[in-house]
């Protein structure tokens, strides 16, 4: 496919639901090694077309099996699951491990960031929202917002 604005844009725009690993609660380590093929291809790809890669969106629901194939999780937005605050914390960690500090990559946006702070998320909240969870202190690190 030929994108004829294709010099005009400045990153290229991922949503980054790879699936790196189908364990309930995989550690940061498991996950890393999971995410080595994908960084590989989107190294390769950012330096074939020179230009940087930027996550449109990524994030993981606070479930188990959460860095699988998200999309097949049991009622993946429709019903809730049992929380599994480990394997969403241990998730973003590694994403940020991967990416955070090449230089082909431009950061990203979280999926799914809700206006009303006080109130969205939680520690018995099973959403992809990472607020008021163990996670959210993993991306202000890494944000540095501290």
């Amino acid at each position: 496919m030929t994108v004829p604005f294709w010099d005009q844009l400045d990153y290229i725009g991922i949503d980054a639901y790879f699936p790196i690993c189908d364990q309930e609660t995989p550690d940061v380590n498991t996950l890393l090694k999971g995410w080595k093929k994908q960084r590989s291809e989107l190294k390769r790809y950012a330096e074939k077309v020179g230009k940087p890669i930027l996550f449109a969106e990524y994030g993981y629901r606070s479930v188990d099996k959460t860095a699988g194939k998200q999309w097949e999780l049991p009622d993946n937005w429709n019903t809730s699951a049992p929380v599994n605050l480990t394997a969403q914390v241990n998730a973003y960690e590694a994403i940020f491990r991967t990416f955070w500090n090449q230089p082909w990559f431009a950061g990203g946006f979280v999926w799914k960031w809700y206006g009303n702070h006080a109130k969205a998320g939680g520690p018995d909240n099973d959403d992809y929202t990472p607020q008021r969870k163990p996670a959210e202190k993993v991306i202000r690190q890494y944000y540095g917002l501290r």
